[in-house]
């Protein structure tokens, strides 16, 4: 069985691949019916899920990453509800079933979805913030200010468990990082990176003059 890795927005169909395959064909694409708590965050963000597509077109979540959570609670039970919509809605998209070299056959690929200020659907490039516009500042590497150095877990580095973990980040005005969530990595190492991100800064970004929030990726390396 032959797989491919898509990159797909859901809800507006941009499909690319580098191996020049194309994505099947939507058939039924719902909305995430996003719970109150989403605009009680007050700002936007967005869920990532990897999943996998079956012959008859039928998906299957197989892993699911963000909304950030706020700093300040990083346990908040508001991210999980509105992850858990996220899934309900992707489990319900029906694809065109997909074949390759005129076969069935399965495909995996990667879907977001983003939602505004107010617990709407909204582009990924078109959330807002209680302070504005946010801007996507992709991987934010290179204007970190500060990057604070993460805890290493014993049971971790006893199981000599290491890599990279990266962390999507929404980042204040004044470039304190305010939101985080994991975006990869092994599961023990993924809650001391994110604690870090919190206590980590960027460069503030401005935009026409004026302050902005931005979102983006900074990554922690754990080394055995």
């Amino acid at each position: 069985m032959k797989k491919y890795i898509f990159s797909l927005a859901v809800a507006f169909l941009v499909a690319v691949n580098a191996a020049g395959q194309s994505a099947p064909r939507v058939l039924n694409n719902p909305n995430p019916a996003y719970p109150p708590e989403t605009a009680q965050l007050g700002y936007g963000g967005t869920v990532k899920l990897a999943i996998k597509v079956d012959k008859d077109g039928k998906v299957k979540v197989l892993q699911a990453w963000g909304p950030v959570a706020p700093c300040t609670s990083l346990n908040d039970p508001r991210v999980k509800k509105i992850r858990d919509a996220v899934i309900d809605a992707a489990q319900s998209v029906v694809f065109e079933p997909p074949t390759s070299d005129g076969k069935p056959s399965e495909i995996e690929m990667t879907i977001s979805y983003s939602f505004d200020s107010t617990g709407k659907p909204a582009r990924s490039k078109e959330l807002s913030g209680g302070k504005g516009r946010i801007i996507e500042g992709g991987v934010l590497m290179g204007r970190v200010k500060h990057l604070a150095r993460p805890d290493y877990p014993s049971g971790a580095r006893a199981n000599r468990l290491a890599g990279a973990v990266p962390v999507s980040v929404l980042v204040d005005v004044d470039g304190k990082v305010i939101a985080a969530s994991a975006l990869g990595g092994h599961k023990m190492l993924q809650g001391p990176a994110v604690d870090a991100a919190c206590r980590s800064s960027i460069e503030p970004v401005q935009l026409s003059g004026q302050p902005v929030q931005v979102s983006g990726v900074i990554t922690f390396n754990f080394v055995a």
